[in-house]
């Protein structure tokens, strides 16, 4: 008796379809929010939350399956860019695959951080499969009066 293993065509439509609509999606939200939606070609573009709140502005990445060696963090004239290079899923010889949907690749986000961020403070913390990304927010500067004489 051979066990009959059935290809998910309707499924890999349906998932294209939302990988083209996230792609999309990305895009824009990278362009309207300061960030660089844009990837290089076969990369994909992490998914990410950025808020703030009176201390700091936190950026939770979803990242599964990463390694956090395999995660480069950096601030460069005030841009923070987070990327990973991963090596493509191989097939095994021996195996029989009926379902391949695991694919690795890289990534790269780029965000203009606000003028009131600390990026020598940046904090990062990896969790299952969440980055998160802390930076303070610089005091604000209270004002002085300064008096002038005059002559």
């Amino acid at each position: 008796m051979s066990i009959m293993i059935r290809k998910a065509r309707e499924d890999d439509f349906y998932k294209t379809f939302l990988d083209m609509q996230r792609e999309i999606d990305n895009v824009f939200s990278g362009i309207l929010s300061g960030g660089s939606g844009m990837a290089p070609k076969g990369c994909k573009i992490p998914s990410v939350d950025v808020y703030e709140n009176e201390k700091e502005f936190v950026f939770e990445f979803e990242l599964p399956g990463l390694k956090k060696e395999d995660i480069k963090i950096a601030v460069e004239e005030n841009v923070l860019s987070v990327e990973s290079i991963q090596k493509e899923t191989k097939e095994e010889k021996d195996k029989s695959y009926h379902i391949i949907e695991r694919r690795l690749g890289c990534f790269k986000r780029q965000f203009t951080l606000p003028e009131n961020a600390e990026p020598e403070n940046i904090a990062a913390k990896y969790e299952s499969g969440i980055l998160e990304l802390r930076l303070p927010k610089k005091e604000k500067s209270k004002p002085r009066s300064i008096e002038v004489k005059v002559e």
